[in-house]
């Protein structure tokens, strides 16, 4: 191969570094340093350098710009076309299942006022939320934040991003299998939901020791980390320590999202999670699935058609939305407002509508119409 013109003008950057004496003995990591800033200095004059890579990257903010736009409103279309029913009951099913959750918080909040004993924290000493109270708090957050995951899986998977939709619809199965753990295992005073909702500071205090600052624990009750430790233990600060008491036989041992998964009772729907792994790590399955032989450049970048996939994942997260409603909106409805579990009706003929139409376009999908990305 030629010598390039990068090629070129690092070496002769790489001479001025050193003064044009190349004599001079030096090590391994010291000649990686001068190339290393060499190349730097090369990158950042690209412009003075060469002016012709600056024209080529105009070109392609310009029209590059403008046929990926292109591209990602023709997917869209093409992918609503085949799917739009499907896609309109899950819909409709979120703006429900939304109000439903607005409606219990309003509830939740009249409630408040009327009994303050429903609030007292299991810990002795601490002043923090606990009780019934935080038990409503945190299955109506965690019914919301499942309800902002699937609305990421719709909007992913509708314009042409269906791995980018699995991995979200994986975390909406980990909300979901959490939902369920706090529901079958927990019981009056609520103690694990209190564990639950407390573990946030262990993993803020993880995330502080990488930023080196703050006191998570101390910013909310002044010795609180000492008050739990006396209550707890040292287990409850190890990776889900805080699900110990819902695991039989964990205690003094290592938890892992497993053993959460198994109590959780969601053995059925694993196949899914497992199956929406390859969106998620860099396993050689994920770079296979993007290539795309009739393209004239293989690998796929950005919006592409895969009604397959797009109708597995969709139908995929419709069953996860079924019990995450079901399992938050039983358990919340039983202390606020009991009539709204009657919404689990609408809504269950919705998430199934939408389960239904994906489940079948997905089990009909012809050999030559699972995938006619545009990468144009």
């Amino acid at each position: 191969m030629t010598d390039s013109r990068l090629t070129r003008w690092v070496n002769d950057r790489v001479l001025e570094l050193v003064g044009g004496d190349e004599s001079v003995r030096r090590s391994r990591e010291e000649w990686e340093d001068i190339f290393e800033d060499a190349l730097e200095d090369v990158l950042s004059n690209v412009d003075k350098l060469a002016p012709d890579v600056i024209r080529s990257t105009r070109w392609a903010l310009k029209y590059g710009g403008l046929r990926r736009a292109k591209i990602s409103r023709h997917n869209e279309r093409s992918v609503l076309k085949k799917m739009g029913p499907g896609f309109r009951s899950f819909a409709d099913a979120i703006i429900v299942a939304q109000q439903v959750n607005y409606d219990l918080f309003c509830a939740f909040a009249r409630w408040v006022g009327n009994d303050r004993d429903e609030s007292r924290s299991v810990i002795p000493g601490s002043t923090t939320l606990g009780g019934s109270f935080l038990r409503v708090m945190t299955l109506l957050g965690l019914h919301a934040r499942g309800l902002s995951i699937a609305s990421e899986v719709e909007l992913l998977a509708k314009q042409g991003f269906p791995e980018g939709a699995s991995s979200r619809a994986r975390s909406l199965y980990e909300v979901l299998t959490v939902t369920s753990f706090l529901a079958l295992r927990d019981a009056p005073p609520f103690e694990l939901t209190e564990r639950y909702h407390l573990s946030a500071l262990v993993e803020r205090q993880r995330d502080a020791q990488f930023i080196g600052h703050g006191a998570p624990f101390d910013d909310e009750v002044e010795g609180l980390e000492e008050l739990i430790r006396d209550a707890w233990g040292e287990e409850f600060f190890r990776p889900y320590g805080w699900a110990i008491p819902g695991i039989e036989g964990k205690h003094g041992k290592r938890v892992t999202f497993r053993d959460i998964e198994r109590s959780a009772a969601l053995d059925d729907m694993r196949h899914a999670y497992l199956a929406m792994n390859h969106a998620v790590h860099a396993g050689a399955m994920a770079i296979a699935n993007q290539v795309d032989r009739r393209s004239p450049f293989w690998n796929t970048v950005g919006s592409r058609v895969d009604y397959s996939a797009t109708a597995w994942v969709m139908g995929a997260t419709a069953s996860f939305l079924i019990f995450l409603n079901s399992i938050a909106i039983r358990e919340v409805a039983v202390f606020v407002d009991s009539d709204a579990a009657l919404f689990l009706g609408p809504l269950g003929d919705l998430c199934d509508s939408a389960r239904i139409f994906f489940g079948d376009y997905y089990e009909e999908c012809a050999p030559g119409d699972l995938s006619v990305g545009r990468q144009q």
